[in-house]
C-alpha cells in the first residue's frame, strides 16, 4: 500500500485555508446584504423591510439593500432568492401571500418550494380588517350576513385580483358563513379601497394598515378584525370568533427565508439578528404603527409554521378552486 506523506508546506497550506474558512465565517457580514422583497416600493411587505432592514443592519455594521421584486404573485423575488449564492448575502423575504398561497393559486412557480429555500426567521404578524361601505345597512357581522343571504350574489366584494391573499381569505369567510357573494378582482389593494370607499362595491376584507384610516375618517365602517384578540388601535371593533365566525380568524405574517444549503452558521446567525432586532422597543413601536405585532419564533417554529400553512391554505384554495390571473 502506498503511504502519502504530506509535508510540512501542505499542512500549512490546509491550516491556513481552514483558519481563513473560519475567519470569514466569524466575520459574516462581511460585505452589505440583500434582502429581495416581493412588493413595491411603499407596500405593507416593504415597510416592514424598511422598518426591520436598519434595525439588522445597525446590529451587523453592514448595510441591508432593499431589492424590490414585485409582480407575479411573489414569485419573481422567490425566483431570485433561490437562484442566488447560498453565501448568506441575498436573503428572501416570506410572506404568507407570497410564500404561501402563491404555490397553490398558480399552475407553476419557476422554483421547488419545498427544496429551494430555508425557513430562517418570524418577523411579525397582522390581521385583516372586514369593513363594509358606511351605506350598507348593516352594523355587525351577523347583520351583513343576513343581509348577504337575503340577496345572494348581490353583494360584491373587493380583492387585490384572482389568486391574490384578500381573494382567499374572504372566500374562507365566505364558504365559513354560507352566503353566496360576488368577487370583484381588482388590479391592486388601492383600487380596490377606493371603490369601496365610493360604493361601487359593498365589503372587503383588506389590509388592516391600508384600511384604518378609512375606518378612523369615517369613510368605511369596520365590522370585525381576524385576529385572535382585538387590536389596540382598534379597541371597539371585535375579533371574528367574537362576531360568530371563528372559522375566519386569520392572521398574515412576515418572516425571512433564503436560498437552500446556506450554511446551517449563516442561518443561526440570520435568525439571531432578525429575531433580536424585532425584539427592540423601538422597531416593535413601529411596526405596531402600521397594524403589525412582532412575533418572533424558534426557526424550528417557523419552519412548521410554513408547513402547516402550506397544508391549511392549499386546501381552501383547492376547496374553493381558486385560481390566480
Amino acid at each position: 500500500m502506498r503511504k502519502i506523506v504530506v509535508g510540512p508546506k501542505c499542512v500549512f497550506l490546509i491550516l491556513s485555508c481552514t483558519a481563513a474558512l473560519h475567519a470569514a465565517h466569524a466575520a459574516y457580514p462581511e460585505k452589505p446584504v440583500r434582502w429581495v422583497i416581493p412588493g413595491a416600493p411603499g407596500g405593507s411587505v416593504d415597510s416592514v423591510a424598511r422598518i426591520v432592514g436598519p434595525a439588522v443592519a445597525a446590529r451587523w455594521g453592514q448595510p441591508i439593500i432593499i431589492d424590490n421584486r414585485p409582480g407575479a404573485t411573489g414569485t419573481i423575488a422567490n425566483d431570485a432568492t433561490a437562484k442566488a449564492l447560498p453565501d448568506g448575502y441575498t436573503l428572501g423575504q416570506a410572506s404568507m401571500s407570497t410564500y404561501v398561497m402563491a404555490n397553490h393559486v398558480l399552475p407553476r412557480v419557476p422554483y421547488k418550494p419545498k427544496e429551494d429555500f430555508v425557513n430562517i426567521a418570524k418577523l411579525c404578524t397582522s390581521p385583516y380588517l372586514l369593513a363594509v361601505n358606511p351605506n350598507l345597512p348593516v352594523k355587525s357581522v351577523a347583520e351583513l350576513v343576513a343581509y348577504a343571504k337575503s340577496r345572494p350574489n348581490e353583494v360584491f366584494y373587493g380583492s387585490s385580483g384572482n389568486g391574490s391573499a384578500l381573494h382567499v381569505v374572504t372566500e374562507l369567510f365566505r364558504s365559513s358563513t354560507g352566503v353566496n357573494i360576488t368577487h370583484v378582482p381588482y388590479k391592486s389593494v388601492p383600487a380596490s379601497e377606493m371603490d369601496l370607499i365610493g360604493g361601487q362595491i359593498h365589503m372587503m376584507i383588506g389590509n388592516f394598515a391600508s384600511m384604518q384610516p378609512h375606518v378612523q375618517s369615517g369613510k368605511l365602517r369596520a365590522l370585525a378584525i381576524t385576529s385572535p384578540k382585538r387590536s389596540n388601535l382598534m379597541p371597539t371593533v371585535p375579533t371574528m370568533a367574537e362576531a360568530g365566525v371563528p372559522a375566519a380568524e386569520i392572521t398574515t405574517w412576515v418572516g425571512v427565508m433564503a436560498p437552500a444549503k446556506l450554511p446551517a452558521e449563516f442561518a443561526t446567525r440570520v435568525h439571531a439578528e432578525f429575531s433580536a432586532a424585532v425584539r427592540d422597543p423601538k422597531v416593535i413601536k413601529q411596526l405596531a404603527d402600521i397594524g403589525c405585532e412582532a412575533d418572533p419564533i424558534t426557526m424550528e417554529a417557523f419552519d412548521r409554521l410554513v408547513k402547516s400553512d402550506n397544508e391549511k391554505w392549499g386546501a381552501v384554495i383547492k376547496q374553493n378552486n381558486i385560481k390566480a390571473d
